[in-house]
């Protein structure tokens, strides 16, 4: 499988609180996947915005990866995601049971995450990038 990971992020108004997303890359820097998070660094705890993999490429893999490498660059926090459908469950209970680290949906919040993150810079393409 021929794809790489490239992590980004985003200068939260808040110098605690990491706005980031990892970025799964294929040939020709095609999107494949991604996963978008914040997580404090004072509280050492997170949640999952959300995670998506290109319908062609489910099933191969690529979301487990997105979450292993979330939880290597961002050892010893707690994660929670938001809400989840009921596919989304089902991974995060795979998830969890594979890492051994809990994702419950909808979880309280630390107090710097639980402040709703300020708009997004001003620029195009998004609030996100990477690089």
């Amino acid at each position: 499988m021929d794809h790489s990971l490239r992590p980004g992020t985003v200068a939260p108004r808040d110098a605690r609180v990491v706005r980031n997303e990892i970025v799964l890359l294929g040939q020709g820097d095609t999107v494949l996947g991604r996963l978008r998070f914040r997580a404090c660094r004072t509280c050492r705890t997170g949640r999952v915005l959300d995670i998506w993999v290109h319908d062609a490429w489910q099933r191969r893999g690529l979301g487990h990866e997105l979450i292993h490498t979330l939880l290597a660059h961002h050892p010893d926090h707690g994660w929670t995601t938001t809400l989840q459908t009921r596919q989304g469950r089902a991974f995060f209970a795979a998830m969890a049971q594979e890492t051994a680290t809990p994702f419950p949906h909808r979880a309280p919040l630390c107090d710097h995450l639980a402040v709703r993150p300020g708009p997004p810079p001003a620029r195009g393409g998004g609030p996100y990038t990477t690089g």
